[in-house]
């Protein structure tokens, strides 16, 4: 795990952002942190909140909260572990949803570029809503996720949280598809996967790494169970599955 200093000084130098949140009438300092492929960090709000920031994501918040509301702007993944204020909600602002708590813990996943948005609950509810859509907005139960099916939101019960496990630096997959899996090998390591074997789309596949191994380490283990070849292109961050 790098250490959030380190975050800082990587992306920004320390500095801090001046710019209106949403709702706010006065400027407030701002704090924005990117984490790097392969890295994931941990944080404490001021409010006590504690968030896990997994590779490629940015986060934006004040350094104090205001008076009527804990806005947050997030790109990328994060799981949320809110503190308890029923004065102020807590809100996660993507480029697609708000999602809004009053306390719990739940994983957002909104990387700018994608079509993908879900949010999993583990305890609590939250309640997520459209940013160009007041009609469209749901209230989360535990243990099930939302998520974008051709341009609307659904909702399907979770019983493995083994995804999750990315806070402990792992890679788990269970009956994903092998594209699914090289996305999740692009999020962590940084690279573009370009898959010309098309047998390899034929099964599911089940497992786990840790994101220290490395990726030439996971597609071999991978080789064992799967037919296939790969070339690297370390000059422009490509793999080519053949």
């Amino acid at each position: 795990m790098i250490k959030i200093a380190a975050i800082i000084a990587l992306t920004l130098g320390g500095s801090f952002i001046y710019q209106e949140m949403q709702r706010e009438e006065t400027p407030i300092a701002l704090q924005t942190i990117t984490v790097p492929a392969g890295q994931r960090i941990n944080i404490t709000l001021a409010d006590g909140t504690n968030v896990w920031l997994n590779a490629r994501t940015t986060i934006q918040y004040p350094i104090t909260f205001n008076s009527k509301e804990r806005l947050v702007k997030l790109d990328g993944e994060a799981y949320f572990d809110v503190a308890k204020d029923k004065t102020k909600p807590f809100i996660v602002q993507t480029n697609k949803y708000n999602v809004e708590v009053l306390g719990t813990q739940f994983d957002v996943d909104s990387y700018s570029g994608t079509e993908i948005f879900e949010t999993t609950l583990m305890e609590g509810s939250v309640r997520i809503s459209s940013l160009t859509d007041d009609t469209e907005s749901l209230t989360l139960t535990p243990h099930n996720k939302a998520y974008l099916h051709n341009g609307k939101l659904r909702v399907k019960p979770v019983d493995d949280y083994s995804s999750y496990r990315w806070r402990e630096g792992l890679i788990c997959f269970k009956k994903e598809t092998f594209a699914s899996i090289m996305k999740d090998f692009e999020k962590y390591y940084g690279i573009n996967i370009y898959i010309t074997n098309i047998q390899v789309q034929k099964y599911l596949y089940t497992g786990k790494f840790r994101q220290t191994d490395g990726v030439d380490y996971a597609l071999r283990v991978l080789q064992k169970d799967i037919k296939f070849t790969y070339e690297r292109d370390d000059d422009n961050h490509m793999i080519y599955i053949k």
